[in-house]
């Protein structure tokens, strides 16, 4: 293959597998990448001596490398489970425990595919071991698609170049197999399985499904006070905020976001250069905002001995209270924030008389509670796997589909 004169979007592709499979075969390339990132910091630690202004030595850490990847939503499984393939369970903890090795391959820039020109392995690949899940994100908003981040952190990387007919090197006794492309044949395109499955493909804002979601009951306020839904809601509480007669939703959400960083430290021993275990620091925020149009105003109180209507309650004296948040998408895809969601912010802005819409944004964090739940998931039981969603979760992922 001749040398590329550059890289873009069409000659790489990013693949996982779990952490010391060393196949080629385990690779499992992600699909609908957007962007990727690889940044490595050598930390550097000065030592200087009396008698003397030169450094006495310059001594080298460890290296952070660091990969930043975001993908759209489109039915192949999500970044974040690619990443925690082996996890033992669906929430943070069982997803923060494990580790993956992570690949950027680079093919010609000659070809319209990875796949193209009988390329079967690429002629570069950086490779990066032992990878763990450091934050997630996830996007949907109503001008664009709907996306998904996530960074992971670890220490070892390599660049190999591949540059003989077996595709395989050995570097430091260990035999390095870049991951092959998308495994389509005769030119032919990928699509997003969602478009392939009638699930709307790539997922925008028509994609939610409203009928199988739950909003926090504070939301409502748009309603001039009346509440969609119940007191203490459960996972069965779907559809509040969706009008089953007019087939239309009740109040009318702009943008919706959650995001969670696991804020890793080192744990380290003597006679060991690397850390054996970078834990994550629990207990870990997780942050929802919700924009809504704003149809009156945002009927949240704020009372110097507590709201009201809270009273008599499990929050009485306080203004907030524990809500559930879950918001599912058509291509088999659910974010679970649990029960125990509260009001952190409420702002109201907009509508000023250079034009545009008043709008309420709303933010709530818990503690622990995240679980993205997807068809595609390589963990789960329904793909192969060892893992299994809650009854409650897997007959809401089922409808969605």
């Amino acid at each position: 293959m001749a040398q590329n004169n550059r890289i873009f979007y069409a000659c790489q592709a990013v693949a996982f597998r779990p952490m010391g499979d060393g196949t080629a075969a385990s690779y499992v390339v992600a699909h609908g990448v957007q962007s990727v990132g690889i940044t490595t910091n050598f930390n550097l630690e000065q030592a200087f001596e009396l008698g003397q202004v030169q450094i006495y030595e310059n001594i080298e850490g460890l290296p952070d490398v660091e990969c930043t990847l975001e993908k759209v939503l489109d039915g192949y499984p999500l970044l974040y489970h690619l990443a925690s393939m082996g996890a033992e369970s669906a929430g943070l903890v069982g997803r923060s425990k494990e580790r993956a090795d992570c690949a950027l391959a680079i093919y010609s820039d000659g070809q319209d595919s990875v796949n193209d020109g009988g390329q079967t392995k690429p002629s570069t690949t950086v490779y990066m071991s032992g990878m763990y899940l450091n934050s997630v994100s996830y996007t949907i908003s109503t001008d664009g698609n709907a996306t998904e981040s996530v960074t992971l952190v670890g220490n070892h990387k390599e660049w190999i170049k591949f540059d003989d007919a077996s595709q395989a090197k050995t570097i430091n006794k260990t035999t390095h197999t870049g991951p092959a492309g998308f495994g389509l044949t005769g030119g032919n395109p990928d699509y997003p399985t969602a478009y392939e499955g009638g699930s709307g493909g790539v997922q925008r804002r028509e994609n939610v499904l409203l009928k199988d979601s739950i909003m926090p009951e504070s939301l409502f306020g748009n309603l001039c006070g009346t509440i969609a839904g119940n007191a203490n809601q459960t996972i069965s509480d779907t559809g509040n905020a969706y009008d089953t007669s007019s087939k239309m939703p009740k109040i009318h959400v702009q943008s919706f976001s959650v995001s969670t960083d696991f804020g890793r430290e080192d744990i380290l021993e003597l006679g060991r250069k690397s850390p054996y275990f970078r834990a994550p620091n629990f207990p870990i925020e997780v942050t929802s905002e919700l924009e809504a149009m704003a149809v009156s105003g945002d009927f949240v109180g704020a009372y110097e001995f507590g709201d009201p209507d809270l009273f008599n309650t499990n929050a009485s004296g306080d203004n907030t209270s524990e809500e559930y948040i879950l918001i599912t998408l058509k291509a088999g895809i659910m974010f679970d924030m649990g029960a125990n969601n509260r009001l952190s912010s409420v702002s109201y802005g907009g509508g000023d008389a250079a034009g545009g819409n008043a709008t309420i944004s709303y933010s709530y964090t818990n503690f622990n509670e995240l679980t993205v739940v997807h068809s595609g998931d390589p963990a789960w039981t329904g793909n192969g796997g060892t893992m299994n969603y809650s009854p409650d979760q897997s007959g809401i992922l089922l409808v969605g589909l």
